[in-house]
């Protein structure tokens, strides 16, 4: 245990490792958000289409 804390004490003082390892983190958290975001988009999309397709059956049946 004392080997992990004296790691992390030599990595937290260590600033650019820090500071590269934050951006890492961001930039695959904006990956998955952006993925995530095409997929309900089509989802959403395809909603959209088939509320659209409905409304139009509605409209020639009455």
């Amino acid at each position: 245990m004392q080997h992990i804390n004296d790691w992390l004490k030599h990595i937290a003082h260590n600033y650019i490792l820090v500071i590269i390892a934050a951006v890492l983190f961001f930039a695959v958290k904006a990956v998955i958000g952006w993925y995530t975001y095409r997929h309900y988009d089509r989802k959403l999309d395809a909603l959209t289409d088939k509320v659209n397709r409905l409304l139009e059956q509605k409209k020639t049946t009455d």
